[in-house]
């Protein structure tokens, strides 16, 4: 089976038109979204709230206690990676503070090939990030789903002395008769019979 190719998106904090005209250049175009999203720091904590970002980049144009901020609240909304782009008089501290709490600082000016380097990693992280949720929320459902079928065999096996295998037998036939999920008859069965 083939999968359909997936941009990664990508959100560009910074105060400065050239440096948004210069990264969108440098960005991989089999990796990225052809759109670049770019936005002023007064601007990122509505944008981040309105849409999750597989990459967060702030830029050095950013004053660093607004960098470092932003770049905490992306990872909190769910951003899969943060670069804080630093100055070499800034760097140590913000490359410290990164670390700390779970994003990457990268000295700028930064080679475009590094640069290129990072964010595919982090676009790759971000994409294993997702399929990594996507499990777990398919587990939880599964999970959920059994949990509903078993109430509603006990209640099966209370109310009419069924077996455990008759119970399930019940609900599996009376899904494949209805064309409904196990997990609705499960729910009718509770709803009904409700102990």
């Amino acid at each position: 089976m083939v999968q359909s190719h997936r941009y990664a998106s990508l959100l560009l904090i910074t105060n400065s038109n050239d440096t948004a005209a210069q990264f969108a250049g440098q960005l991989p175009a089999d990796r990225f979204a052809p759109e670049l999203s770019v936005c002023a720091p007064h601007e990122a904590p509505y944008v981040l709230s309105e849409k999750v970002f597989d990459v967060v980049v702030i830029d050095e144009s950013v004053p660093s206690a607004d960098g470092t901020k932003l770049g905490a609240e992306a990872i909190k909304d769910g951003a899969a990676g943060v670069l804080l782009l630093a100055g070499s008089e800034r760097f140590e501290a913000t490359s410290r503070y990164a670390e700390t709490h779970g994003f990457m600082a990268l000295k700028s000016p930064v080679d475009p090939s590094l640069l290129r380097q990072s964010l595919s990693m982090m676009a790759a992280v971000s994409e294993r990030l997702r399929q990594a949720e996507s499990k777990a929320e398919s587990l939880e459902a599964k999970m959920d789903e059994m949990r509903l079928v078993n109430r509603a065999k006990l209640i099966l096996i209370q109310q009419f002395k069924m077996t455990e295998k008759d119970a399930h037998r019940f609900i599996e036939k009376n899904a494949m008769d209805r064309c409904v999920k196990r997990r609705v008859i499960a729910e009718n069965i509770i709803r009904t019979y409700q102990i």
